[in-house]
């Protein structure tokens, strides 16, 4: 379904700044298949996941959805059919507005914006409620009319992963949406988020700063290091890896590739 071929992302080039981000990605993701992707800070994480959302651009590569040529596709033309949630929990939902009116405008995201009150009636209210209920996470289902900016921190979270699978995007990116949380915060976070993506069978990728979590959430998982992927780990083998040699993999020095 994704594939992305020798992609290589560079900042400030030309200049005494330059800085290679990405150097030389090649993966593979299926349709259906959790990929999480592992690192430590500076690793490039987030850059692989903000280019596969479309808001940076490679300097080098392709990216494949689909069988589909989508490296130069605009943000706005990829978000039709590609979701990202990320670690700012405000972006991706309207504060002043409440969790109800943010569910039925997402769910809408492709009919006018004239429609969208009278759109709001005790059906599509009960459809939410039923949803939220059914997601069991916090009484969300009695904050239909919460202003979101009321929220708190972990339910923003989940709002915002609700708004990007109720677009019935293709593929779905969450770059460490749990950075800041407390311990049992994270767990929560987590689990209702394997909840959504095994409901909605959404292809996802996933940035995830602990190995062990990404082991147990994903079918599968790709390490990077200083810009480049030094090991994957495939379904077959997740049981056998040794979370210390993840570890250690995080200082494997990059093989030096230039730009073709």
């Amino acid at each position: 379904m994704i594939r992305v071929e020798d992609v290589f992302v560079v900042f400030c080039g030309g200049t005494p700044l330059e800085r290679v981000a990405l150097r030389g990605i090649n993966f593979n993701v299926n349709e259906g298949e959790v990929v999480s992707i592992i690192g430590q800070n500076g690793s490039g994480r987030s850059t692989l996941l903000r280019f596969l959302a479309g808001h940076i651009t490679s300097s080098f590569g392709r990216i494949w959805l689909d069988k589909v040529d989508i490296t130069r596709q605009s943000l706005a033309e990829r978000s039709n059919y590609v979701s990202a949630v990320f670690y700012d929990e405000t972006i991706g939902s309207a504060g002043n507005l409440t969790l109800l009116e943010n569910l039925v405008m997402a769910s809408m995201h492709h009919q006018s914006r004239s429609i969208f009150y009278p759109a709001i009636d005790e059906e599509m209210r009960e459809v939410f409620f039923q949803q939220l209920k059914e997601l069991d996470f916090m009484g969300m289902e009695e904050l239909l009319d919460e202003k979101v900016c009321n929220l708190s921190k972990t339910q923003r979270h989940v709002l915002s992963l609700l708004i990007a699978v109720i677009k019935e995007a293709k593929l779905l990116l969450i770059d460490e949406h749990s950075t800041g949380l407390d311990k049992e915060s994270a767990d929560a976070l987590q689990e209702v988020t394997n909840k959504i993506i095994k409901f909605k069978k959404i292809t996802t990728i996933m940035a995830v700063s602990d190995p062990k979590i990404a082991l147990e959430v994903s079918d599968r998982a790709i390490v990077l290091s200083r810009g480049q992927i030094v090991m994957q780990i495939d379904t077959k083998n997740k049981s056998k890896i040794k979370i210390e040699d993840i570890y250690n993999s995080f200082n494997i020095d990059p093989i030096v590739r230039g730009i073709k």
